[in-house]
């Protein structure tokens, strides 16, 4: 799966969504399906946002959401709000036709669940993997093998994402997944939120302390300690060997280099260097 598409259950009409959602007034020069719905942004035209489509002579193409003084192009489909708009279609979507599962079910034999954890469907867990008692895994997340899952976490529930319309703040859907590599460690009271189209993911043997919040969209690489009541942002990619000390806090789509050292209570607001040791608030780089 890319990382940033998923496909519907099945193809829909792309004028009988507009009608539903009350945007008939929208020229549609030609009667195509939507098959799968995308997210990307541009530089250029801020918060453009992308569903595919299938066209009935079966070539490829996509429609973009722009706002309204946005250059005119093809396939472009102008809008007041298009961040809105976009996450209204996939709302809708989500509700009335559904989205293929990222991963097939399927739990190992030699997995260990504990009675009071609760699997959904949609979900892999790999072998001689334990989950702790009252763990909640949502569907559209896979655990590798060897891993360890401590009391009460979560993982793959919706993030918290809100997108303003008029005078309305809307919870933004969250259509995709989780993926945990193999040899993970997650501490009790730990929530792992999943992708908003894609993936949040977490690369081998890194190990994560109790009650940390990793939010949806981030990447996080090997071999990283993350340390107890460390709060990681939406869309943070943190590199391989890094250490997230107690209690830091990392903004929204900051990367953390590999070998990184964020100090205890740090706040870290913007990239860091390979190497880097932060420390403060904000954090300040600290000679070796």
């Amino acid at each position: 799966m890319s990382d940033n598409l998923r496909f519907l259950n099945e193809p829909i009409l792309l004028s009988k969504l507009l009608e539903a959602l009350s945007l008939s007034e929208v020229c549609i020069t030609s009667d195509i399906y939507i098959k799968s719905v995308s997210k990307f942004s541009n530089e250029v035209i801020l918060d453009n946002l992308q569903f595919t489509v299938l066209p009935l002579e079966n070539e490829p193409q996509s429609l973009t959401l722009a706002p309204i003084n946005s250059l005119t192009c093809k396939n472009i489909i102008k809008v007041e709000n298009p961040k809105a708009i976009f996450f209204n279609i996939v709302g809708w979507l989500q509700r009335n036709i559904g989205f293929e599962p990222i991963f097939s079910t399927h739990i190992s034999k030699t997995a260990s669940i504990h009675s009071s954890a609760c699997i959904s469907d949609d979900v892999h867990i790999g072998e001689g993997t334990i989950i702790g008692p009252g763990v909640v895994i949502y569907p559209n997340v896979t655990i590798g093998d060897n891993c360890i899952v401590e009391a009460n976490s979560v993982i793959g529930s919706a993030g918290f994402g809100v997108v303003q319309e008029k005078i309305l703040n809307l919870m933004v859907p969250h259509i995709g997944g989780v993926i945990i590599g193999n040899d993970v460690r997650v501490g009790a009271l730990t929530t792992i939120d999943r992708g908003t189209i894609g993936l949040t993911s977490i690369d081998e043997f890194t190990k994560i302390d109790d009650r940390v919040h990793i939010a949806h969209n981030c990447v996080i690489g090997k071999r990283n300690i993350i340390c107890a009541g460390a709060c990681i942002g939406g869309s943070v990619n943190v590199g391989n060997d890094c250490w997230l000390g107690l209690g830091c806090n990392i903004k929204q789509k900051v990367k953390i280099a590999d070998g990184s050292s964020i100090g205890v209570g740090g706040n870290v607001f913007h990239n860091t260097s390979e190497q880097d040791k932060m420390v403060g608030y904000p954090v300040k780089k600290i000679p070796f």
